[in-house]
């Protein structure tokens, strides 16, 4: 206390900064308003207060202009504060405090004496003190305006680093906040915003971002608050939000970048091991609302699509159960049946086809349904169509296998659609089902290879014809599903959880039903049909697709000749291409004679070239 009170300025020279330095730099561009507005922007220390402020004045400005004020503008006018940062910057703020706070409500009281617009930085952190500034300011007619922002406690603490480092760095000291200061004003913050509802203290309030994005607002419209009061709940709610995988980056990106910081410009070791603490904090408080890193073959070498740990339980819960789950029926005796194909097979209506066959209540799972409810899936699609999947699947495939346990554990028909990549992705998701009791069926779509690329491709065209979000699988990823059917389908003829396998073509005609402890002929039936060679008709469906494709998707042609080239030596005979050891017409010479040497002859060409 004495060390504080050592920093108290005399009550002479006090007044004579506030009448001399801060007043005139303060009101320099005020004027008086007839019907004065005050706008309290509002949030726990680093929360990004003053980037809003100086969007709000800007705003007064076309007013003619508004007073600044908050403590921390006017600590650098104390005599004492530059010695008191360079003693502790930790208790800085502290000590000069009483003259901070004394400047401060004699700026307030000018800006209601001469009817002034103002902008006011405050933590609102106290209540008490809100309700004594309203009632100043309803006295002398302002509008009273708040807007709150909605900063995660992560951001708030790297925030503090992130000044404390850039006032170092040029000179001015840095500010420091200690974490009980800061943990008290965010928790303060809720208890003020539900106060000033509650009383109607303000004739407006908003909740926003960091980055200025509205999240809620309210208004007192003939002493009546427009929609339901809150304010705190939805500051809270902000601070609580799941971030988004670029949010996560920066964050990850602004930590490390205040950690080299503070190795390479805080040169003292005790200070530098205290603010060091300040980044791991941030990262600590990051925990349940940041992206889960997850390594990448291509640069930078990691993303944050994977979701956190609340976010992916959310959107099962919230988003996934009651919309795919909800008409489950139990029964004494479920049964699952897949239905199996690489993709561009046709799988979607051979699963309505089976899905009629079978009884009401069961529940069809696509993988496709649990992407779309990823909140990255549709930027991701936009940005590389080809990779999206890629990018999400540990959360996608998580919800799946959630999903089929939901099944199981209420005894439901189950009618699952994919695209194995491999025999054990099947029977990991196969074997449970027989462990539980169900008889499990497969239907195999038998397509040839050309057929099933051509339809990818041509499902992307026409996604980009009609503006929807086009996919569009990558050629690798086709062949790993196309060879891992026919190893599926092997595996699954003679393993005994398997009842039965039924191969079709993609117009739904049966080719072969092979039931367990028959002999293995459904491989046999898959890799005949994929070898049928075209009729006339199917060849030429086939090339009239090409030729459309083609005019269409540009920049994938060589894929597009890839197509055409599998499906070649399946067409018939008439639409080969013509062969090197075919017959040709005779040639005829022509009945001109040579002029001049053969040297002036071609030469002659070369020069007609």
């Amino acid at each position: 206390m004495e060390d504080q009170r050592a920093c108290v300025l005399p009550a002479r020279e006090s007044q004579a900064v506030l009448k001399d330095v801060i007043l005139p730099a303060a009101t320099a561009s005020a004027v008086r308003q007839t019907r004065p507005v005050v706008v309290i922007v509002g949030g726990q220390p680093g929360a990004g207060k003053t980037k809003v402020a100086d969007l709000v004045q800007a705003a007064l400005n076309q007013r003619g202009g508004a007073v600044r004020i908050g403590r921390d503008l006017f600590k650098a006018a104390h005599r004492h504060y530059a010695a008191a940062l360079a003693a502790d910057v930790r208790t800085a703020g502290a000590r000069v405090r009483p003259d901070t706070s004394r400047w401060q409500s004699a700026v307030e009281e000018y800006v209601r004496d001469h009817s002034l617009d103002a902008v006011v930085e405050s933590a609102l952190a106290d209540a008490d003190d809100f309700r004594t500034s309203s009632a100043a300011y309803r006295r002398s007619r302002h509008r009273i305006e708040v807007v709150a922002l909605a900063t995660a406690e992560a951001w708030s603490q790297l925030g503090i680093l992130d000044r404390f480092l850039t006032e170092a760095t040029t000179g001015a000291g840095g500010r420091y906040v200690s974490w009980a200061n800061h943990g008290a004003c965010a928790e303060g913050m809720l208890a003020t915003l539900a106060v000033i509802e509650a009383e109607q203290l303000a004739d407006r309030i908003t909740v926003v971002t960091r980055e200025s994005t509205v999240l809620y607002d309210n208004e007192l419209v003939d002493g009546v608050w427009r929609r339901r009061p809150a304010a705190d709940k939805a500051v809270a709610r902000g601070r609580s939000r799941p971030w988004t995988a670029g949010e996560t980056a920066a964050f990850h990106r602004e930590v490390t970048r205040a950690e080299v910081c503070v190795h390479r410009d805080v040169p003292d070791e005790d200070e530098r091991l205290a603010v060091v603490r300040d980044a791991r904090r941030a990262a600590a408080l990051a925990e349940p609302v940041r992206r889960i890193a997850q390594p990448r073959r291509r640069a930078p070498g990691v993303d944050y699509h994977r979701l956190s740990t609340a976010e992916h339980r959310w959107v099962f819960d919230e988003l996934i159960a009651p919309s795919y789950l909800s008409a489950i029926i139990t029964r004494p005796d479920p049964r699952a049946v897949y239905v199996l194909g690489q993709p561009g097979t046709g799988k979607l209506l051979a699963a309505r086809m089976v899905r009629r066959a079978m009884r009401p209540g069961t529940t069809h799972l696509i993988g496709d349904d649990f992407k779309a409810q990823h909140p990255d899936y549709l930027r991701l699609l936009r940005e590389d169509p080809r990779a999206a999947g890629a990018a999400i699947r540990v959360d996608y495939r998580a919800w799946f296998t959630q999903a089929e346990q939901y099944v199981r554990d209420r005894r439901g028909d189950v009618l699952i659609e994919g695209a194995p990549g491999s025999v054990e992705e099947l029977f990991d998701s196969a074997l449970p089902y027989a462990a539980s009791g169900y008889p499990v069926e497969l239907v195999v779509l038998a397509v040839r290879e050309a057929d099933s690329r051509q339809a990818t491709a041509l499902r992307y065209a026409r996604s980009l014809q009609i503006g929807l979000t086009p996919r569009f699988t990558t050629r690798s990823g086709h062949q790993t599903c196309f060879h891992a059917l026919t190893e599926v389908v092997t595996a699954a003829e003679r393993h005994p959880a398997i009842t039965a396998i039924t191969v079709i073509r993609r117009d739904g005609r049966a080719l072969l039903r092979h039931e367990a402890g028959g002999a293995g002929s459904a491989s046999w039936a898959l890799a005949a049909e994929r070898a049928r060679p075209y009729t006339e008709q199917e060849a030429a469906a086939f090339l009239r697709l090409h030729h459309g494709l083609w005019r269409a998707l540009p920049r994938h042609r060589d894929e597009l000749e890839e197509m055409l080239a599998l499906a070649r030596p399946l067409m018939p005979p008439g639409m080969q291409p013509a062969r090197i050891d075919r017959q040709h017409p005779c040639l005829w010479s022509l009945p001109v004679t040579l002029q001049g040497t053969a040297y002036e002859a071609s030469n002659s060409f070369s020069r007609a070239a």
